[in-house]
């Protein structure tokens, strides 16, 4: 059997390494959306269960593969770019304000990511799904069977975007490798999913900005007064045991005011005293804001998108102290 082995040995070199030379011609598939600013490039990328995935990667202008860049990895990502086929006919204008801020030297060149939801089962693969050891099983043997379609899905998630999406992108693009270099960025249920992910990938990810971040934890008309005791307080006692250290992330967090955001009052502040008291103060890793006057939908977050990406990827060290000079670069509707 010893002749045999040297053959299994280079047998199996020749399997990994043609797995690690997986070109993102593989997954290249015809773009259906358009772009004002940049380049985009489509992809068709396995999931699981033999699913597929479709993942947008937005290029800066200047975009060169000499440079390293930076890369935000964005959820819901069909609704990114082009509200010519999104469903509600608007978006978060991702390509005129990322290639904005680079082109003008505000913040640091980076490319964006963005995974299209699964509309089916988004509830279920953006609730933090660690947060069920904390909460009672009769109450989540009821959103298992009304809402999580059987299961969650979020540790999954996950798990694809720092296992199989993150090797991709690093391989094929001019990016930096290094964690501090990496954040995300949702809305809503999205924001849910970026904090957690902080909480779970924290050497994956540098930092995260969660943008109307959906502190009820549930659809609104499911609310009532078992929604602190079932969901928000469990979510908190996870998060005040598995936060990263606060000088280990860069973290942002927001809600509005009107529509749906207008409901979080109790829930978000409940959020911040979490927060507080794991150590996060405002300063150059931790930012929260209350928008006034904007509403839960695209146009309020594409209004306020430059904040974020400034927040995590500012390029003047000065506006990183925190002093009065640190304010300089927030501006907007608030």
């Amino acid at each position: 059997m010893k002749p045999f082995i040297p053959f299994l040995i280079v047998f199996f070199i020749r399997i990994g390494t043609l797995g690690a030379q997986i070109k993102h011609q593989d997954y290249s598939v015809i773009l259906d959306q358009k772009v004002a600013k940049g380049t985009l490039n489509c992809f068709d990328f396995p999931y699981r269960d033999s699913m597929n995935r479709k993942v947008l990667i937005w290029l800066p202008s200047d975009y060169r593969p000499t440079k390293k860049y930076a890369t935000i990895y964005m959820h819901d990502g069909q609704m990114l770019f082009d509200s010519t086929v999104t469903w509600n006919k608007k978006e978060w204008r991702v390509d005129e304000t990322a290639d904005s801020l680079i082109s003008n030297g505000i913040t640091r060149p980076f490319i964006v990511v963005g995974m299209y939801n699964d509309p089916t089962n988004r509830y279920a693969e953006f609730f933090p799904e660690q947060v069920t050891k904390y909460m009672d099983s009769n109450y989540l043997k009821k959103l298992k069977e009304t809402l999580w379609n059987g299961r969650l899905r979020a540790d999954d998630y996950l798990n694809w975007i720092t296992k199989e999406l993150i090797p991709f992108v690093e391989r094929n693009y001019a990016v930096s490798r290094k964690r501090a270099d990496r954040f995300m960025i949702g809305s809503s249920m999205g924001g849910l999913i970026s904090l957690y992910g902080l909480t779970q990938k924290p050497k994956s990810f540098g930092g995260a900005a969660c943008l109307s971040i959906h502190t009820p934890m549930i659809n609104y008309q499911m609310t009532g007064k078992d929604t602190m005791e079932q969901l928000a307080l469990p979510f908190n006692r996870y998060l005040a045991e598995e936060l990263p250290s606060p000088n280990k992330v860069k973290l942002y967090i927001d809600r509005g005011t009107e529509t749906l955001d207008a409901f979080y009052g109790p829930y978000h502040q409940l959020l911040l005293k979490t927060l507080g008291e794991q150590g996060f103060e405002i300063g150059p890793n931790y930012l929260t804001l209350i928008c006034h006057k904007t509403a839960h939908d695209e146009v309020s977050w594409a209004n306020r998108l430059s904040v974020p990406l400034k927040f995590l990827l500012i390029n003047d060290s000065d506006l990183l102290r925190p002093s009065k000079h640190f304010y300089k670069f927030v501006k907007g509707p608030f």
